[in-house]
């Protein structure tokens, strides 16, 4: 019988911590780039990274308390299955001994009827053990069942707040390019290309459109939602798209130019386009051109 393993599976934190650390320095490059003082919507992604780095940081710790709940009922488990493989294995020689017994009837029929009784008694309550044990297996698996679907909601959640904290980056990114400040300019392009490529190791990749590409409704999308006419062609990109893993998670967000326009968006006037974060989703789809490549 093999002994049960005492020791419970580590998580890699790592991962986590890394993230944290991204999400944090974030914040401190907010806080050391803004505005004296600081304007509400940078006090707000300032915030939001410390918030998320926050849940990051304890997010590894939930995990492997979980696992190690789960790997304890597991090893419960094999004890008892363990235990059960004995009562049949003593079952087993009961049932040779009375074979044995019946050579000497005469002499012994009270103690063969004796021990047949208890053989019988020992089937019944291994079919019985047996029968909880299937049902306690059934449960464990509806329980795995369960967990998985956990799993995939939190990978779900986590896609859709690092497209949030993405799309904070670009907005950050594109008004220190119109500010005109060269030296704000180079380090939002650093820490821009610095997320992109901590993302892009994990699979997360944004994606832009390049400039007077014709839309293709498989991987572009407007700012209203609104199917353009035939012909038309991206003016600029105002939200990135984003590809987990090969697939699609969100078009990307452009402003049009229609046919025989120089240069109007094909938005109506005034019209200011928001892209929706928590439309991101695990759904596959066309891929496109990652931003800054």
């Amino acid at each position: 019988m093999s002994e049960p393993n005492s020791n419970p599976p580590s998580l890699n934190k790592l991962p986590f911590w890394f993230a944290d650390a991204m999400l944090l320095a974030a914040a401190a490059t907010l806080v050391g780039v803004g505005a004296r003082p600081l304007r509400v919507w940078e006090m707000v992604a300032v915030t939001v990274c410390v918030a998320l780095g926050g849940w990051l940081a304890v997010l590894p710790f939930l995990k492997e308390y979980e696992l190690s709940a789960r790997f304890a009922e597991t090893n419960r488990l094999a004890e008892t299955t363990a235990k059960l493989r004995d009562l049949e294995l003593l079952a087993d020689r009961i049932a040779g001994a009375t074979g044995q017994w019946q050579t000497v009837q005469e002499s012994a029929g009270r103690t063969a009827e004796l021990a047949r009784g208890i053989v019988d008694r020992l089937a019944r309550e291994a079919e019985s053990f047996a029968g909880a044990v299937s049902r306690t297996a059934d449960g464990d698996k509806q329980t795995l069942k369960l967990e998985v679907e956990k799993l995939r909601r939190a990978e779900t959640e986590w896609l859709q707040a690092v497209g949030r904290v993405m799309d904070h980056i670009h907005a950050l990114h594109v008004a220190a390019v119109k500010s005109g400040q060269p030296n704000l300019v180079a380090q939002m392009e650093r820490f821009h290309g610095a997320c992109r490529e901590a993302l892009r190791r994990v699979g997360f990749t944004a994606l832009a459109a390049s400039p007077d590409e014709p839309f293709d409704p498989r991987k572009h999308q407007t700012a209203d939602g609104a199917r353009p006419p035939e012909g038309a062609r991206v003016d600029e990109t105002l939200a990135p798209g984003y590809v987990y893993q090969g697939h699609l998670l969100r078009p990307i967000i452009v402003k049009l130019v229609t046919p025989g326009e120089s240069g109007a968006p094909a938005t109506s006037p005034g019209e200011t386009p928001t892209p929706d974060s928590e439309s991101v989703s695990i759904d596959s789809g066309p891929t496109a051109t990652p931003t800054g490549e």
